[in-house]
């Protein structure tokens, strides 16, 4: 085998590798971003071919992973893409990567556990409530268990005080989110007889800083640029720039995009009325007249033929709706990318075009009721946390900082 294989090839060969595994589309589309900005960085050089130190030099120059550093999770998947290109170079194949196995509770204390989630099924939690709350408590019984508690009648105060001192490294939304979980659990405990004592009592109040963070949004200009990478011409360029337009001009969520029907449409009434998945609050927005001509677009000329009722199909067979759980990161990043938007930290998923709308619209003084309306939050309290991205609006009310000596 020579030092060097031509990489465009090498690429193309590895992507239909890749559909031998049977990858998921968003996993194969990770790979082919991340080839794509290899091709470029090549390309600027003059390398045709592909090498390991040419893959080592990318990644350090590209994306700043040095050996022996200490790596994030979005690092190890670049690393892994290099190493793919190497292995399918040398063997003309490469191992399928599965994800390990998520942390396991304990069994010492899995019949606590599974008797406490089967009543959170029993109160109809969501499911995603239901695996939030799993995560925290595998990880606080995990704790126990490595601290060698073998019996939640053992359990202590200072059990779990130390453990919530292990929690000091999270942001205060997070810390105050288990705790929530672990007071539940603990008074279920008690309930139940698993503990002793109400250990659920050790905070009876929990204070959260919602403020904390301030929430990732885009400009008009960005949102402009992103909007016309979207080639209209092709199939899957119309679905992409309606959903696109639904999250970025009526702000709509992921989920709801995705649960679309045609009986959410009023065409006489020039509106789009659901369900929202989260709240379960029923909305009206309106249907804006290059969102209608865009969706009739898309409707006719490339949704695929199928009897299903939701309006967003995907363009493979099986021709069925978006999985639950699909909050279409693919589609708007790919645009971000072509776009040459610098994210900067900030978040870069479809939720931020909805932080994005209602910037928008506080910069253009629409009051608050009305984008509560707009946003489907069931009070204006909520809306309010929306104004620490309105930067613009808070440097005019700003207050000079007196002049000391």
């Amino acid at each position: 085998m020579s030092d060097t294989t031509n990489l465009k090839e090498l690429i193309h060969q590895s992507i239909q590798y890749l559909n031998e595994l049977n990858y998921s589309e968003g996993t194969k589309y990770r790979y082919k971003l991340v080839w794509k900005h290899l091709q470029k960085y090549a390309g600027n050089r003059n390398y045709k071919g592909f090498s390991l130190k040419l893959g080592e030099t990318f990644l350090s120059d590209h994306y700043g992973i040095e050996p022996d550093m200490k790596l994030s999770t979005s690092q190890v998947f670049k690393v892994r893409c290099v190493k793919v290109l190497e292995e399918y170079r040398q063997h003309n194949s490469f191992q399928k990567c599965h994800q390990r196995a998520g942390r396991q509770v304990p069994a010492q204390f899995k019949n606590a556990f599974e008797e406490y989630i089967q009543l959170q099924k029993e109160l109809q939690l969501s499911n995603r409530t239901i695996q939030g709350k799993k995560i925290q408590l595998i990880s606080f019984l995990s704790y126990l268990d490595q601290n060698n508690l073998n019996d939640l009648n053992n359990l202590l105060t200072e059990d779990v005080m130390t453990y919530l001192g292990t929690l000091s490294k999270y942001a205060s939304s997070t810390r105050s989110s288990v705790l929530f979980t672990l007071r539940d659990f603990l008074a279920f405990l008690f309930s139940k007889q698993f503990t002793e004592t109400p250990l659920n009592q050790l905070f009876p109040v929990i204070f959260t800083n919602k403020f904390e963070r301030i929430p990732s949004y885009y400009s008009i200009e960005e949102i402009q640029k992103i909007l016309k990478q979207v080639d209209r011409n092709t199939e899957i360029g119309r679905r992409d720039y309606i959903v696109l337009l639904l999250a970025v001009e009526l702000g709509m969520r992921a989920g709801d995009i995705r649960n679309l029907k045609f009986e959410n449409i009023k065409w006489h009434l020039d509106a789009i009325e659901f369900i929202q998945e989260k709240t379960n609050n029923s909305i009206r927005l309106p249907l804006i007249e290059n969102l209608k001509y865009g969706l009739i677009d898309y409707i006719k000329n490339s949704r695929p033929n199928t009897n299903d009722l939701h309006i967003f199909i995907r363009h493979r067979a099986p021709f069925t709706p978006f999985v639950k759980g699909n909050v279409f990161w693919s589609i708007i990043n790919k645009y971000i990318d072509a776009a040459g938007i610098t994210t900067n930290h900030r978040k870069h998923g479809l939720h931020s075009m909805r932080h994005s709308m209602t910037s928008n619209l506080l910069q253009n003084n629409i009051p608050y009721p009305v984008i509560t309306g707009v946003l489907g939050h069931e009070n204006s309290n909520t809306t309010k946390s929306y104004l620490r991205i309105d930067i613009e609006q808070l440097r005019t009310v700003a207050l000079e900082v007196p002049y000391e000596r």
